[in-house]
């Protein structure tokens, strides 16, 4: 009878309490707040979900009634679109939603329903001026993160304090238009930096420079961005720092701890990460990349989150064993995400390739699922047509999980699959 008594004094606090920016507000089964701060609304996204979105844009309504539609995907060929047979069930009940505009109805709608954050992949104002891509992106994504329109050399290229917005403006508009959340990439990048940055040799100004970049941009997307790669790919494949304008003008890491500490005061709701490529497996950049990110913790340097991007190649050994890597990333004590996933093949596939992709795409999404620390995997791209791989890797291509027509692949099934491990 006590205890009785202490839930029902304690649960009007749980449900009166106003929740974060991005944090959750409502689903079934959900008993913590479902108000949220002030700039923010409950938007569901499905009916297991509801996460505090910013409220531009956004229209409250009412519903008494809920349909839940459970979507089975058929295993395909990569030359087939997969059937779909739907089943809906109705639940009586009465709650306050909001809608922010077409809300996914597939892989994000599958991941979020067994508690994640997101599925989401990489766009562009360049991607999404095609119709079947964006389309994909409006039932399939929960996340975008631009592929290249908020990098350092495409927002400043010629001075400081001049900026080009569009692309990444018109990237910001389409998400809340849609209802999807934003990863921003990326600030402190050895690539894609412009001229005048990379000149600098003073370590005053470069402190500057990367104070005002972060904070314009920042500023201009607060509350709008979920997290960002404050940096990234700050490691040698060797586990040593790598060699850039930011590590030759500071002699040591203090450059992150410029960037994270300006970043913290931009947007104090954003979560801040580290992202890196080849952590996929036990390695010295691993086991370096960690002990990083502890370090700076450490001395009170602001990081959230850590990022492992990816990019795989079929048949990788470690792929059978990615939660391991997923796991060594967790002992960061920080949210863990997989951030540019792909998995190429050769450019014409054999049919065992294309078996193992399966295989492969199932393995990573499967170890996130089963790693309680990892919020949410990205995909970098849609579409083979607009990917990456075939102009980096030459004779390899086919990483991702539609084909050059917008086709599903047998690999979209791996990924429901590992979803549902």
């Amino acid at each position: 009878m006590k205890t009785y008594v202490a839930l029902a004094l304690v649960a009007p606090v749980l449900v009166s309490a106003q929740q974060p920016m991005w944090g959750q507000c409502g689903g079934l089964g959900w008993t913590g707040g479902t108000s949220c701060v002030a700039g923010a609304a409950c938007s569901t996204l499905n009916p297991y979900y509801a996460q505090c979105l910013s409220a531009v844009g956004q229209q409250t309504s009412t519903t008494t009634l809920r349909t839940t539609t459970r979507s089975t995907t058929a295993q395909t060929t990569p030359s087939t679109t997969p059937a779909t047979t739907t089943a809906a069930t109705t639940t009586p009940r009465t709650t306050t939603t909001t809608s922010s505009g077409p809300v996914g109805t597939g892989l994000d709608n599958l991941i979020k329903a067994k508690g994640k954050k997101y599925v989401g992949f990489c766009a562009d104002p360049g991607t999404l001026s095609n119709s079947q891509n964006a389309n994909i992106l409006r039932t399939e994504s929960g996340q975008l993160t631009p592929e290249n329109s908020m990098k350092w050399e495409s927002i400043s290229p010629n001075s400081q304090g001049s900026y080009n917005w569009g692309n990444a403006d018109q990237l910001v508009a389409f998400a809340e238009t849609n209802g999807k959340i934003l990863r921003g990439h990326t600030f402190v990048w050895h690539q894609q930096i412009p001229n005048w940055v990379k000149n600098i040799n003073n370590k005053a100004t470069l402190t500057s420079a990367i104070q005002t970049h972060i904070a314009a941009v920042m500023g201009r997307y607060k509350g709008k961005i979920y997290a960002w790669d404050v940096a990234n790919e700050v490691f040698e494949d060797n586990g040593s720092r790598r060699d850039s304008v930011f590590s030759r003008v500071f002699g040591d890491w203090t450059f992150l701890d410029v960037a994270f500490n300006a970043a913290r005061a931009a947007d104090p709701n954003a979560k801040l990460c580290l992202n890196d490529y080849n952590l996929d497996y036990s390695s010295s950049k691993l086991t370096n990349f960690v002990d990083l990110v502890k370090t700076l913790k450490a001395r009170g340097v602001p990081v959230d989150c850590v990022g492992s991007q990816s990019h795989l190649v079929v048949g990788n050994g470690a792929i059978p064993s990615f939660k391991t890597t997923l796991d060594s990333l967790a002992t960061t004590n920080t949210e863990v995400q997989i951030t540019e996933l792909d998995i190429r093949t050769s450019a014409s596939p054999s049919s065992s390739q294309i078996s193992q992709q399966v295989t492969d795409y199932r393995n990573v999404v499967s170890a996130c699922m089963k790693t309680s620390a990892c919020a949410g995997i990205t995909v970098w791209g849609v579409s083979d047509k607009d990917s990456w791989v075939p102009s980096t890797f030459s004779g390899q291509g086919y990483a991702l999980i539609w084909d050059n027509n917008f086709n599903k692949k047998a690999c979209y099934q791996g990924f429901v699959d590992g979803i549902n491990s």
